[in-house]
C-alpha cells in the first residue's frame, strides 16, 4: 500500500522560527490522515482452536472463529479479503472470508505447518511445514506445488519478499535461514544466523531480511541481494516475534522473557525505545497504514497488547483465547485505505523537540555573552588598579630586600643549631639499626609460617587427586539417565507414550534440574529455559498430553545437563 502522506525532509543545525512552524503543520496533517476505520488483528488462539478477530477500538473481539487444531501462523492477503492459518496437527490451512468471518475452505497441506505467508499481488499463500513449503493457488483453494527443503529440520517462520520471488523461512534446530527461489518453486540454500531463529520479516524495499534469535537473544539483518549477515545485535532477552513498519524506517522485536517490545530505528542503527507490555509477548505485527502494531502476549490469559506507532504507547489491551501463539502478518487494514505516517511522527517529534532545544541554548547563549560583555567591562578597571598596586608592590619589595638581608645573617645562625641536630639524628638511627634487627627475627617466624601452610597446600592437592574419581562418577550418572532418556524416547516413537513413561521423564528432568541450579543458579538464563521448559512439561502433564509433556521435560533435561557439562 502507498503512501500519500509526503515525509518532511530531516532538520540538520537550527533553522528559523518558518521550518518549526512549517515541520509542525506537516505533523498535524500526517496526525489527520491516521483518523477512519481502525485495522482488525486475525489471533489465532493456539488451545482453543480458534481465531480471534480483534477490533483495537473497540478493544475487544468483535468474532472468533473456529479453526483446525493448534493453529499457529496467521497471514492476511493484501485486499484484506481473506485470512489463512496454518492448523499444526491437522496439516491444514483454513481459509476466512473477513467480510462474514468465516471458513470458506480447508486446505490440506504438508506435516505439521507452523508459519504461512501471502504474495504481494495476492495469488499464492506459502506454507511452512516440517521439510517442505506447501504453494497454494488462492484463486482455486488448492495446492500447486510442494518444494523440499532439504537441511532444514524444524521450520518456524516464513516470509516472502515484496517481488514475490523469495521465500525466507527459519530453521530453530539447524540455526540458519533457508532461501526458496519462488519463480521457479526451487529450494536455494541456506545460511546461518543466531540461535534457534524464529520470527522474521522482509522490509518494504525488499533488500533487508531481519530475523529474531531465540536462544542468544540476537537481531540479524541479511542483505537480501547477497544472502549474507550483515550485522547481529542484542536485544531483549528470548526474542519471537519481529515485524517491519510500513514506511521500512523501523523493526518492531518481541521479547518473551523481558516482556518487552524493543523498537530499532533502521536510520540510526540503534534500539531506540522499549515498550512494556506485559507477560510473555510472541508474535508482533503492524497494520498496512503503520499506525498501530499488535503484539499476541500472555499464554495463561490470552491476550494482544495494542500500541499506537506515533507515540510507541499501549493504547489497549484485549483479551483473546487460551495461548495466542500467532506469529506473521496478521494484521488487516481496511482495503482501499491510505496508509499513514504515524511510525515516523516520532522522529520528527524529536527533531522539533531538538530544535527547540537549540534555540533556546542559542537564546542563553547570548544573553550570557552579554553578560560576559559586562563582566571583561570591569576586569579592565580591576586591571588598571592592579597596575597601580604593583608599582607600590615593587616599592615595598626593596624594603623587604634590606629586611632578607638581616635575616640571612639570622639564617647562618640556625645553620649552626642545624649541625647540633644531626648529631641527634645519628643517635636516633643506631636505634633504627636495633628496630631493623628485631624486625629481621620476625621475618625469620614469617618464613616458618610459610612452610606450614606450604604442608597445608600438600594436603589439598591430595584432595584434589580424588576429584577426577568422583567427576567419572558422575559423567556415569549422567550416561545412565541419558540412556533411560533414549528408553523413553524409544517408546514414544514405537507409539507408548503414556502417564508412567512422561512421569519417569518428568523425575529424571527435575533431578537434572535440581543439580543445574546448585551448580549455576537460579540466575542463570540457561537454568531459567530450563525452569521454563519443566514447567510447560507439567502443564501438559497435567492437560493428559503425554507426548507434549514427554518432549518439554526432554528439552529440560538437556538444557540442564548442558549447564553440568559447560
Amino acid at each position: 500500500m502507498k503512501t500519500k502522506c509526503p515525509l518532511p525532509k530531516r532538520f540538520s543545525g537550527t533553522r528559523g522560527v518558518s521550518g518549526i512552524l512549517i515541520a509542525l503543520l506537516t505533523l498535524v496533517l500526517s496526525t489527520a490522515s491516521v483518523a477512519g476505520a481502525a485495522p482488525f488483528a486475525y489471533v489465532s488462539n493456539f488451545m482453543s482452536n480458534t481465531l480471534s478477530v480483534v477490533d483495537p477500538t473497540a478493544a475487544r473481539p468483535i468474532a472468533t472463529v473456529t479453526v483446525g487444531q493448534l493453529p499457529l501462523g496467521v497471514a492476511v492477503n493484501p485486499s484484506s479479503t481473506r485470512v489463512y492459518v496454518a492448523n499444526s496437527w491437522d496439516g491444514t490451512v483454513s481459509v476466512i472470508d473477513t467480510a462474514s468471518n468465516t471458513v470458506v475452505a480447508t486446505v490440506p497441506v504438508g506435516t505439521n505447518p507452523t508459519g504461512v505467508a501471502v504474495n504481494a499481488t495476492g495469488t499464492r499463500v506459502y506454507v511452512a511445514n516440517q521439510g517442505t513449503v506447501s504453494v497454494i493457488n488462492t484463486a482455486t483453494n488448492a495446492v500447486v506445488a510442494t518444494i523440499s527443503t532439504p537441511g532444514l529440520r524444524q521450520i518456524f517462520g516464513i516470509a516472502i519478499n515484496p517481488a514475490g520471488s523469495r521465500v525466507y523461512l527459519s530453521d530453530t534446530a539447524a540455526n540458519v535461514v533457508g532461501v526458496i527461489d519462488a519463480t521457479s518453486n526451487t529450494f536455494m540454500g541456506v545460511l546461518a544466523v543466531g540461535l534457534a531463529p524464529m520470527g522474521l520479516a522482509v522490509d518494504p524495499s525488499g533488500t533487508r531480511v531481519y530475523v529474531a534469535n531465540h536462544d542468544d537473544s540476537s537481531l540479524s539483518v541479511i542483505d537480501a541481494t547477497t544472502n549474507a549477515v550483515l550485522s547481529t545485535m542484542q536485544v531483549g532477552t528470548f526474542p519471537i516475534g519481529v515485524a517491519v513498519s510500513p514506511s521500512g524506517s523501523f523493526v518492531y522485536v518481541a521479547n518473551n522473557l523481558d516482556g518487552t517490545v524493543f523498537v530499532y530505528d533502521v536510520a540510526a542503527g540503534a534500539i531506540v525505545r522499549s515498550i512494556d507490555v506485559g507477560l510473555s509477548p510472541y508474535g508482533v505485527a503492524t497494520d498496512p497504514t503503520g499506525a498501530f502494531i499488535f503484539v499476541a502476549q500472555d499464554r495463561a490469559l490470552g491476550t494482544v497488547s495494542v500500541i499506537r506507532a506515533a507515540t510507541n504507547t499501549v493504547v489497549a489491551t484485549v483479551r483473546v483465547g487460551e495461548n495466542p501463539e500467532v506469529y506473521g502478518s496478521f494484521v488487516a487494514g481496511v482495503p482501499g485505505g491510505t496508509a499513514s505516517c504515524d511510525d515516523q511522527i516520532a522522529p520528527l517529534q524529536r527533531q522539533i523537540a531538538d530544535l527547540q532545544q537549540q534555540l533556546m541554548a542559542a537564546n542563553q547563549t547570548i544573553a550570557s555573552l552579554g553578560r560576559q560583555n559586562s563582566d571583561l567591562q570591569g576586569q579592565v578597571n580591576t586591571l588598571t588598579n592592579q597596575v597601580n598596586n604593583l608599582q607600590t608592590q615593587v616599592n615595598n619589595l626593596k624594603t623587604q630586600n634590606a629586611t632578607l638581608t638581616t635575616q640571612n645573617t639570622a639564617l647562618t645562625s640556625q645553620n649552626a643549631t642545624l649541625t647540633s641536630q644531626n648529631a641527634t639524628l645519628t643517635s636516633q638511627n643506631a636505634t633504627l639499626t636495633s628496630q631493623n634487627t628485631t624486625l629481621a627475627s620476625q621475618v625469620t617466624s614469617l618464613k616458618n609460617q610459610i612452610t606450614g601452610l606450604q604442608s597445608q597446600m600438600a594436603d589439598l592437592q591430595k584432595q584434589l587427586g580424588t576429584l577426577p574419581a568422583e567427576n567419572a562418577k558422575l559423567k556415569g550418572d549422567l550416561d545412565t539417565a541419558n540412556r533411560m532418556i533414549a528408553s523413553f524416547v524409544k517408546r514414544i516413537v514405537d507409539g507408548k507414550t503414556d502417564i508412567n513413561v512422561a512421569t519417569a521423564v518428568r523425575d529424571a528432568a527435575s533431578k537434572m534440574l535440581i543439580e543445574a541450579i546448585a551448580k549455576a543458579g537460579t540466575r542463570d538464563l540457561r537454568v531459567r529455559r530450563a525452569q521454563a521448559e519443566y514447567n510447560e512439561g507439567l502443564a501438559a502433564l497435567r492437560a493428559g498430553r503425554y507426548f507434549h509433556a514427554v518432549r518439554e521435560f526432554r528439552e529440560a533435561y538437556d538444557t540442564a545437563e548442558h549447564v553440568l557439562r559447560r
